[in-house]
């Protein structure tokens, strides 16, 4: 009952005013619009969560709001944690802890995917028995940190972090991407000698080996992140942009070819320009997880 409720009101809200226009920039694991918490405090904060995620891939933001201009929290924070898309996407493992200072209202709003270990049960006793006590001695820093502890135990085993994590730091990992590259700086080498020597064979594998070994190290780099296979798929790629490029090399005439004429030659072309992906590495952003109401809500 109490969750249909909760989606009348998302409808509701939607059929009125576009709430979004109040939600604040997710800045962080921790955003302060009502100056609650001192800069030391808060990144203190920062750092408690990020390393819970770290190990334990949950998501957990806290958010301090001025006011929830007209919204009831309920529904202000489930719309927020949908927005941001906090937790992730195969897990809905995110956890927002809202507070507005205005309203004197407070919101513990549950992934799906956390329903189960963060309770409603669980969640009414942070709030009732740890924050609004804290809160009501003004003492709000100590009251969000001993909450954010709170939540952090009641869901710590429901989840692991991805072995991406500790495998990146891998020296084996780290060894692989420098091997990636000696072999292109090798295969710039042979192929210099090999249009030298005017050897076809040289030529063609020194070229096809230059070029797979690029497309091979960014494979391995970006697949890093979703995958623990990466040096598997980064090897499929050596092999057949290899011999794509072999197949297409043909008919080489040395006495005309140039370094001009090398770089725009078949294939996929030379390194004479080269345009590369960037993924945003810094920051935070959320992972793509959903809330569907579950939490409970207090004021103090």
């Amino acid at each position: 009952m109490k969750k249909l409720i909760i989606l009348l009101l998302f409808i509701f809200s939607f059929l009125n005013a576009d709430i979004t226009q109040y939600f604040p920039k997710l800045e962080g694991r921790v955003i302060d619009q009502a100056n609650m918490l001192s800069p030391d405090v808060k990144k203190d904060i920062d750092a408690i969560l990020k390393k819970h995620e770290k190990e334990t891939s949950n998501q957990i933001v806290v958010v301090i709001l001025n006011s929830l201009n007209g919204y009831t929290i309920e529904d202000f924070s489930y719309q927020l944690g949908r927005f941001w898309g906090i937790g992730q996407k195969d897990k809905n493992n995110g956890v927002l802890l809202v507070v507005s200072k205005e309203d004197r209202k407070i919101r513990i709003e549950v992934g799906y995917g956390l329903e189960g270990a963060l309770t409603d049960k669980i969640s009414h006793e942070i709030i009732n028995y740890t924050i609004k006590p804290n809160f009501k001695a003004n003492q709000y820093e100590l009251g969000i940190l001993k909450a954010v502890n709170e939540i952090m135990a009641a869901i710590k085993g429901e989840y692991v972090g991805k072995e991406r994590a500790e495998n990146f730091n891998d020296p084996i990992n780290g060894f692989i991407p420098l091997g990636f590259f000696g072999l292109v700086f090798l295969s710039i080498i042979i192929n210099s000698g090999s249009k030298k020597i005017k050897n076809k064979f040289l030529y063609k594998t020194s070229k096809s080996s230059l070029i797979s070994s690029f497309f091979a190290f960014f494979t391995f780099v970006i697949s890093e992140a979703f995958t623990t296979y990466n040096f598997f798929f980064a090897i499929i790629i050596f092999v057949v942009v290899f011999i794509f490029n072999y197949v297409l090399t043909k008919n080489v005439d040395f006495n005309k070819l140039s370094s001009k004429e090398y770089t725009g030659s078949s294939g996929f072309g030379g390194f004479g320009s080269s345009s590369s992906s960037s993924g945003d590495f810094g920051g935070f952003s959320g992972g793509g997880g959903s809330f569907g109401g579950g939490g409970a809500s207090g004021d103090w």
